[in-house]
Parts: C-alpha cells; sequence; structure tokens
C-alpha cells in the first residue's frame, strides 16, 4: 500500500512539474573571451609635450558558467616620447604584470551586466635614467593583487563587450595611486 501511494505520488509530481513548465531560454553562451586594452594616460607631462604614458594589456577568458570567468592577464606601460629638445624626457621605463583573473558577472543574461573581479599579480618595473652618468638602472618586482567592480556592455549578437571598471590595488597604478578607473574591449567566441 505504501509503495502504491509513494509511486502515485511520484507519477503526479512529474505530471505537476509539466503542467507549470518556466521559460527557459537555452540559449548556449560564449565560453571564450579575449580582451585588449590600449590607452594613453593623459598626465600633466602630456601638457608639456614631453611624453605619454602607454598603457595596454591582453586578456583571454574561459567561462565556466554563464556568471563564473576566469583566466589570464598580461598588462605593460611604456612612455611614447613626444618631446624634443630640451622637453625631452631624461628617462626610459618599462613596467608589466601578470597573473590569474577571476570573474563573477550579474545579470549574466542581459546585455549591460555588473560585475566583480580579482587577481592576484606579479609586478616587475624597469626604469634606466639617460641623461645620468649612473647608468645601473632601478629594477624592481613585487606580488600584488587588484579587485575591480565594473559594468559590461555587450552587443546585440554578444561577441563583443566593452568593460568599464574602477580598480583597487595594493601596489601603486601608472597615475601614482592605488586606485584607477579603467575600460577594455573584449571579443566572445
Amino acid at each position: 500500500m505504501k509503495r502504491t501511494i509513494i509511486l502515485s505520488t511520484g507519477i503526479f509530481l512529474l505530471f505537476l512539474s509539466n503542467a507549470f513548465p518556466q521559460e527557459v531560454k537555452n540559449e548556449p553562451f560564449r565560453k571564450n573571451q579575449i580582451g585588449i586594452q590600449f590607452n594613453p594616460y593623459i598626465n600633466d607631462q602630456f601638457f608639456d609635450f614631453l611624453y605619454i604614458n602607454t598603457i595596454s594589456s591582453l586578456r583571454y577568458g574561459h567561462r565556466i558558467t554563464k556568471n563564473i570567468t576566469t583566466g589570464l592577464e598580461f598588462a605593460c606601460s611604456f612612455p611614447v616620447n613626444i618631446g624634443s629638445g630640451q622637453n625631452f624626457q631624461d628617462f626610459n621605463y618599462f613596467s608589466y604584470r601578470i597573473g590569474p583573473v577571476a570573474r563573477y558577472s550579474i545579470l549574466a543574461e542581459r546585455r549591460v551586466q555588473l560585475f566583480s573581479e580579482v587577481s592576484p599579480y606579479f609586478a616587475h618595473y624597469y626604469k634606466e635614467s639617460t641623461s645620468s652618468t649612473d647608468p645601473s638602472p632601478i629594477i624592481s618586482g613585487k606580488f600584488g593583487y587588484y579587485a575591480a567592480p565594473g559594468l559590461s556592455i555587450y552587443s546585440k549578437n554578444k561577441r563583443i563587450s566593452f568593460d568599464l571598471f574602477y580598480k583597487f590595488s595594493n601596489i601603486r597604478f601608472i597615475n601614482g595611486k592605488k586606485y584607477v578607473f579603467s575600460y577594455k574591449v573584449n571579443f566572445n567566441f
């Protein structure tokens, strides 16, 4: 008797679950992402026509689920000389950072998504003076991290996305502060 009641209840629940279906889009999501950033950081030296600090990065991301993306990012910064004569800068530098990235997106089905990402990274800095008699460069390497809340805007077919985010780090960025507003363009496939 108990077996019949349990079996009948199970069959009834199966039919009941089909009576109230929820609308589910089985739209496949794009699992891979390549992000590119290339932007000049305009600061006081730009208006003196000395040089422009250039920031670039390349990121590969893989979506584990619709909300979670992991990947690897390489970012670097270097000066582009635009001055000459006495205004010419008297040093060269190159810095880079590399590390894994993890991102959690909210509203992953929408074209406008909120996200939060974190990244532990290794940062390397090299600077040499071109006008000094001391040719020894300044070299440093540190481990750091950043956390960044942000906003992603996707194209209609979700192939291209544009990220706007605000990074907070324990190591100073090119602007000399431990926080910076940034952006990135991504190709999703």
